[in-house]
């Protein structure tokens, strides 16, 4: 019997270690996933904070207040459009609304509302201010965009972090350093900093959408995993992709993974209260947006973009179209970022292809291979779902529905709306992201061999590209946030990159017009000042030297200006402007590294100095060098 005991004890000790080393496995991936979840949280509230301070008790601002508003007094319109807007002969019309409707900076901002029947409505979905801003406001809290974006980009990214852990599990023995490099681009290659960077009504609502859809993705993929789940979470599964849809209709695509969710769970239980359970609460959430929409506008597919006060004429750039699709596409695909020489060194670039119809209106894009190129990734998928079933299991097949329903929205995003957009990424970079990843790690797990070397090293490289891409695009949004409401900070930042922009410049040769007020959201190479008002001009030079700054001025009519520069350790130097506006070489003297120089007007007299107007226009063309000085 003695002997016994130890053998029996013996016996057990190999299963008992295996469970031991799952578990220290399990713990690693946790412990890390968790840290990249705290220090992007971090950087999500601060990026949010340092664009729009975060406030619980300053929501003016966010308009996005006024649908909860609307919603806690049963009623679906914002507001009543102006008398003299609605008696117009054609309110839709730019050229004759502009003047009630104001641009998204004005005091009235009504741009972009939907005017109808007289009243005003919003063309974005309810969901997030449903399920937030209600409750906030019924607590007597009013918050600002920032707290909107941030609460649900990082919850978001929670959703999505907790889904990559399901797939680390599943696939099983992934290094903790592919693990890591994972989730950092989840959390920086998803265009989720970059809105971060400009929270407006329309981000409250792509992150809304965002957050739910990931919910629901982790939900269904931890379900199929464990091939169980208890009714209550499939039933939050099913809510969380209605919501998503009542966010941003076409995030209802993502619904299509409930269907091998009950093909692999119709074993365990009640065919029929599965199939309850999976499609009552995404089916009454359809049903709520169809009756949403008849009761605004009497068409239940209507959501409200043909009765938008827009900045263009619809007659000239109408809505949904064929021959959008293709060039949306191309640019949603593959529109490279512009590389810069001063930090961040990366900015999202202005597409240079105009429309269909001739209207060059798209805004900044990165396209997902260029920014993201480890989504490549994803044609692995049905490789790897038909040859290596046992590394991803049941989960390839839900990952290649996300991955389809991503490029469905990229189809319906170019089809609807002749102008692409960076924040619009928002909705199907991750669902690329996360199969791209699922099959980067699957690839990487096996025997030691040089391909698979490669393919570790490769990836590897390709997700540190679209972290170090995604984070420096967040530094910019759409309006230069950052550099324009907290200039000290990015002077901080400037004076931190400045040795690579230096060593950089090096390489070049010869001084480098790094930065000045053309803006990396508009495209624009000319500004309009106000006698108070400065233009920044940053040159990079490798060297002490002496070049000059070509520019072309016009002063507005009326009004007796010089232009004034003032640079490194110098008094300001003003020089006089042509007649009618003209060419003005300003000489600069040039140290090694980061030269800053402001460009501003400057009064004839201390009266016209008091003037709060524009006044003069100011269009940087190139820089001239001269030899450096040895």
């Amino acid at each position: 019997m003695r002997s016994a005991l130890p053998a029996r004890a013996d016996s057990f000790t190999p299963t008992a270690w295996r469970l031991l080393a799952r578990f220290r496995a399990a713990g690693r991936v946790e412990l890390i996933l968790g840290g990249v979840f705290v220090v992007s949280a971090v950087f999500y509230a601060w990026t949010a904070d340092t664009s729009v301070p975060l406030s619980l008790h300053d929501g003016s601002e966010d308009r996005y207040n006024l649908l909860a508003t609307a919603l806690i007094h049963f009623h679906l319109y914002v507001g009543h459009a102006p008398a003299g807007l609605v008696h117009l002969s054609e309110p839709y019309n730019p050229e004759l609304n502009r003047r009630f409707i104001g641009g998204p900076t004005d005091a009235s901002r009504l741009n972009d509302d939907v005017l109808y029947d007289g009243k005003l409505y919003f063309v974005w979905g309810a969901a997030p201010a449903l399920v937030l801003l209600v409750p906030l406001h019924l607590l007597g809290f009013e918050p600002t965009n920032s707290v909107t974006v941030a609460v649900y980009s990082i919850a978001g990214l929670g959703f999505a972090l907790a889904t990559l852990r399901v797939l680390v599990r599943q696939i099983g023995n992934v290094p903790m350093w592919i693990c890591a490099l994972a989730g950092l681009a989840l959390s920086l290659c998803s265009a989720v900093p970059f809105v971060l960077r400009t929270p407006t009504i329309s981000e409250d609502v792509l992150t809304g959408g965002y957050c739910f859809t990931m919910a629901g993705v982790w939900l269904a993929t931890a379900a199929l995993a464990n091939r169980s789940a208890s009714v209550p979470r499939l039933v939050l599964m099913s809510l969380c992709f209605g919501l998503a849809a009542g966010s941003r209709p076409t995030l209802g695509l993502c619904a299509l993974v409930l269907i091998p969710v009950y093909l692999r769970l119709r074993g365990t239980r009640s065919r029929r209260s599965l199939a309850s359970a999976l499609c009552l609460p995404v089916a009454v959430c359809f049903a709520l947006l169809l009756a949403y929409n008849q009761a605004r506008f009497h068409q239940p597919f209507e959501i409200g973009v043909h009765y938008q006060l827009s900045g263009y004429d619809s007659r000239e750039a109408p809505l949904g179209h064929l021959g959008y699709v293709i060039p949306g596409t191309r640019l949603y695909v593959s529109n490279p970022p512009q590389p810069m020489i001063v930090f961040p060194f990366i900015a999202l670039s202005l597409p240079k292809t105009v429309s269909p119809n001739g209207l060059a209106s798209s805004e900044i894009t990165g396209g997902l291979l260029p920014m993201t190129p480890i989504v490549a990734f994803v044609a692995a998928l049905p490789w790897l779902w038909r040859r290596r079933r046992s590394l991803l299991g049941a989960l390839a097949a839900p990952l290649m529905m996300l991955a389809g329903a991503g490029l469905a929205m990229i189809v319906a995003a170019s089809y609807e709306f002749f102008a692409a957009t960076e924040r619009y990424e928002v909705d199907f970079a991750t669902l690329f992201l996360l199969g791209g990843l699922a099959a980067w790690m699957s690839l990487c797990i096996g025997p030691p061999s040089r391909r698979r070397l490669l393919l570790r090293v490769g990836g590897a490289l390709l997700v540190v590209w679209g972290c170090a891409a995604g984070l420096a695009t967040s530094f910019f949004g759409y309006g230069d946030a950052l550099a324009k409401e907290h200039p000290q900070t990015w002077r901080t930042l400037e004076d931190l990159g400045a040795p690579l922009s230096t060593a950089i410049d090096t390489l070049i040769g010869h001084p480098v017009l790094a930065a000045s007020f053309t803006s990396t959201s508009t495209g624009s190479t000319r500004v309009v000042l106000s006698p108070a008002e400065q233009s920044p001009v940053t040159i990079v030079s490798p060297g002490a030297r002496t070049a000059t700054l070509l520019t072309r001025v016009e002063v507005l009519p009326r009004n007796r200006y010089r232009l004034g520069i003032e640079g490194p350790g110098a008094a300001s130097v003003s020089y006089p402007v042509p007649p009618g506006g003209g060419a003005i070489d300003l000489a600069v003297r040039l140290h090694r590294g980061l030269n800053r120089f402001a460009l501003h007007p400057v009064a004839a007299s201390p009266a016209e100095s008091e003037t709060v107007r524009r006044v003069m226009l100011i269009q940087v063309l190139s820089l001239a060098t001269g030899r450096g000085n040895r």
